[in-house]
Formats: structure tokens, sequence, C-alpha cells
């Protein structure tokens, strides 16, 4: 799978390191390699988060990492509470639900508070199991 943005080109789309960015950035990575998908056209996504900055910011790192976008309309975007991103895989239907863990949305939210560069920093070194669980 050589498609999609690295975390540097995706910075540089979004405008700055921040850890939702790195979040929806993990998020799309983790869920190509689990549908595996042929190419950027195979893939939709539906993020549901709080609907608001910066929770938002994720949305551009899953965009970033899996080339799903709200021009080709395979992003979806609905408010939900918890941090939830559903992926398919067009060809099979295969589906799989990723949700943010509650102790990491709270860490982040925390970090944030003091260093937006530090809670980037933290979700960066996080494995992608340590993130996100099965929904």
């Amino acid at each position: 799978m050589s498609w999609g943005l690295t975390l540097e080109e995706a910075v540089r789309f979004h405008g700055h390191l921040g850890p939702w960015l790195v979040v929806g950035y993990k998020v799309g990575e983790l869920a190509k390699r689990l549908l595996n998908p042929k190419d950027y056209n195979e893939l939709k996504c539906t993020v549901r988060i709080p609907r608001q900055v910066p929770f938002t910011c994720s949305i551009d790192g899953v965009q970033a990492s899996t080339s799903c976008t709200l021009g080709k309309m395979n992003l979806a975007v609905e408010d939900g509470e918890d941090f939830e991103y559903v992926f398919t895989k067009k060809s099979t239907g295969e589906t799989v639900r990723l949700k943010v863990k509650k102790e990491v949305v709270e860490r982040v939210k925390s970090l944030v508070s003091s260093s937006v560069e530090e809670a980037a920093k933290y979700v960066m070194e996080l494995e992608p199991w340590a993130i996100f669980e099965l929904a």
C-alpha cells in the first residue's frame, strides 16, 4: 500500500502537529493493515467524534493516511461521543470499528491543556493497540 500521505505530509496538510491529527493518522494506518484494500478507492470511513475542534483534527489524519476524503464522498463525519472510526472495504463489505480507548482520550485532553506538542508526542509513541480497541 503505497498510497496516502506520510505523517510529515499530513502535518503540512493540516498546518501543525497535534495529538488528534496523529490519532486520525494512526487509526487510518491500522485500518489499512487490517482490511488490506487494494487501492485508495476501496475504503470508506465514517468518523464518529465530538464535532468540535480539536477532536475534528482527527478527520484530517484519516484523510491523509487513507485517502478517504469528503470530496470523493468515501468519508462521512457524524457527531458522537465515543471517538469511533468505522472503515469498510467496499469490494467485500468487511468492516472494522475502531474506538479510541477512554484512558487515551482522557490523557490527551489532560496533556493538551499544558502542551499540544507533548500530547502529540505521547500519541506518536504509543503502539496502535495501546490507542485503539475494536468496538
